[in-house]
């Protein structure tokens, strides 16, 4: 990447925390973008242990890695790289995009023919190939931000008074002026920086490409946004933009910002403008993960009120023998004791609950009458199961996300590449779904022209496909963004193989080898195997608690015993766990803090290869007996830490 013959053109900066796959996948598409160029780039890693440093040099010798014993930032972690860069220009780039191989050329060449070009953004897509608005924006003056706050720039994205947050009535597809540029993608003109200063590293996180976007326009030069130069930003793998955690975060960032630039004048409307962002942002962002996740039963327990009142008012049920909440309260328990909300959505684990219901109802019947209407309980469960399949084929018709009624095994996919490549990409997802619906295998050609892609794209529709994996090692950086953006309408998920064979990249998700574990039926992080957990767990804490008089005799450290009932009640700690603390290295579903783990009970003291071995053991392969006969085996160590 240097050419020693050449002055140095471009230096580019990502900083990593913690997602090594894609800084991976990173690395690779800003190498083939580099061809060329007289250029270097940096990695500053903010103490990743996911084994990010290793793999930047062994797989990328020439980027220059610059280490850091603590989280410094986004900010001060640039800052540590751009001290130390030779370009004219420099690019601050996140480690979840793919760059294009003709981008770094095209945008020097624009920044070269416009001297008064600071700073210059641009075409983002996400990994489902949608326009991201961020590409472009506007300074958050307290007008602007109060539209937003409010959402009258989310009911109006694309008008000139109330859409300026994201410049909604300026075309994705235009060349313009703009005044804030995204810190995803960040071109920057070297003696820009050098008069304006650098990122100011009161910035944390967020915010950062605010403050210096501002001070360039102060500076008198111009920010720029670029479409013809197109990248690919998977957008906050290491921070879910749905957090609450990431609502105080980003509306912190606007607090300095605003304290930096704007409070001068009116600092009593600024602080109130900024308080009131973070408790309305997060107020929405908890109701909104409530009700993604509560939408099912809720839907459930409305309509079997709503079936239960119209039985009673027309006399099909006779005299109201409960009331209807509590019959719809007992179904929704009974549909979540059996997995008739996991998901994915399983029509299985419904009827499940509908027959485990219908017992129910058998035993109440017995109960209060004496007798049993065999007719009575068969047409209620009828009843039952065609309510809540309706519910269910709502939510998939309407494409609600996390509600979609195929199963996560029986995925129709396409691979793009070479048959060699293809046939590498299938035997891995085989591995990872556990087998596949429909499967079909396609040339890269099939990509390389724009009929080619249209030919390719009505294939996806009509076969009606879930996912289309595109081949790294065959497909140009460039080719595989284009497909994403000409294919975001058709619903297929987009996922890229990598050259090696090791991993297929998602927009949320990396499947690998190491990622084995995630068994269908009997991993730990299995739904139905959660839920299994927490109960063992709640009984044993349960029977422990009434038995405490006695067994308290039995356990080594009586006070802490008592504390860990209390701790497994609450749910901060299991019975059962892990052996020792894990890490992201070790890819393992996350599980709470155990009391005990199978090498303690046994005795062993495992070396790190063992301690590897058995905690992923356990996790491929969760059974409540063995989480009850070790609690038994180990009940003196009860009282653990």
């Amino acid at each position: 990447m240097h050419h020693d013959q050449l002055p140095m053109e471009l230096s580019v900066i990502i900083v990593n925390y913690n997602v090594r796959s894609y800084l991976e996948q990173c690395l690779r598409s800003v190498r083939a973008a580099m061809a060329g160029i007289a250029g270097e780039v940096f990695v500053v890693d903010n103490q990743s242990s996911d084994g990010s440093v290793a793999m930047v040099q062994e797989r990328f010798p020439e980027v220059r890695l610059i280490m850091n014993k603590e989280n410094v930032g986004f900010s001060r972690a640039n800052n540590q790289a751009i001290r130390q860069t030779q370009g004219r220009y420099v690019l601050l780039l996140n480690p979840d995009t793919i760059v294009g191989e003709d981008v770094f050329r095209k945008v020097i060449d624009f920044m070269d023919a416009h001297p008064d070009a600071g700073g210059l953004g641009v075409k983002m897509i996400d990994g489902t190939g949608r326009f991201l608005p961020e590409s472009k924006r506007g300074l958050p003056t307290p007008q602007v931000a109060f539209f937003k706050i409010i959402g009258l720039a989310r009911l109006f994205p694309k008008s000139r008074l109330f859409g300026r947050y994201h410049l909604g009535h300026m075309p994705e597809n235009t060349t313009a002026r703009i005044q804030i540029l995204s810190g995803a993608c960040m071109f920057l003109r070297r003696a820009t920086l050098d008069r304006v200063g650098l990122l100011d590293e009161h910035f944390f996180m967020y915010g950062e490409d605010i403050d210096l976007s501002y001070r360039i326009n102060l500076g008198g030069f111009e920010n720029y946004y670029f479409p013809e130069a197109r990248i690919l930003h998977y957008k906050g793998e290491s921070t879910k933009k749905s957090s609450v955690n990431y609502v105080f975060v980003f509306y912190n960032a606007m607090a300095i910002f605003a304290r930096k630039h704007f409070t001068r004048k009116r600092p009593d409307l600024f602080s109130w403008l900024i308080a009131g962002s973070i408790y309305l942002s997060a107020t929405g962002a908890i109701l909104a993960r409530f009700l993604i996740r509560a939408i099912l039963p809720m839907l459930d327990g409305l309509g079997l009120v709503a079936a239960y009142l119209l039985l009673v008012r027309t006399g099909g049920m006779g005299p109201r023998p409960v009331g209807p909440w509590l019959v719809s309260a007992l179904v929704v328990l009974v549909q979540a004791l059996f997995g008739g909300y996991d998901k994915p959505v399983r029509l299985d684990n419904m009827l499940r609950g509908v027959l485990a219901t219908m017992a129910l109802g058998v035993g109440w019947m017995l109960f209060r009458t004496g007798g049993l209407d065999v007719g009575v309980v068969l047409l209620g469960g009828m009843m039952l199961a065609a309510l809540l399949t309706a519910t269910r084929l709502l939510l998939h018709a309407l494409h609600v996300r996390g509600y979609a009624l195929r199963p996560f095994d029986r995925r129709r996919v396409i691979a793009v590449g070479t048959t060699e490549e293809a046939n590498a990409v299938m035997a891995l997802l085989w591995q990872t779904h556990y087998g596949l619906a429909r499967q079909r295998i396609v040339g890269a050609e099939n990509l390389a022209t724009p009929q080619a892609a249209r030919r390719l794209r009505r294939m996806v529709t009509e076969g009606r496909y879930d996912e289309l994996v595109l081949c790294a090692k065959d497909l140009p950086w460039g080719t595989i963004i284009t497909a994403m953006e000409s294919f975001r309408d058709t619903g297929v998920a987009f996922k890229v193989a990598q050259p090696d064979h090791g991993s297929i990249i998602g927009p949320s998700s990396i499947e690998s080898l190491q990622d084995l574990y995630i068994l269908p039926n009997h991993s730990v992080q299995n739904a139905s195997s959660r839920r299994l957990k927490r109960i063992v767990d709640l009984a044993m804490a349960l029977l422990l608690a009434v038995s405490a008089p006695i067994g308290i005799w039995f356990v080594h450290r009586k006070s802490e015993f008592l504390r860990n009932i209390g701790r497994v009640l609450t749910g901060e700690r299991t019975w059962v766990g892990y052996h020792g603390p894990t890490g992201p290295e070790e890819r393992l579903p996350r599980l709470r803090h155990g009391v005990i783990d199978p090498l303690l009970v046994e005795g062993v003291a495992g070396g790190p290869q063992m301690v590897e071995r058995v905690n992923l053991a356990y996790a491929k392969d969760y059974r409540a007996l063995q989480d009850l006969s070790l609690i038994l085996r180990g009940f003196p160590l009860l009282g653990g830490a």
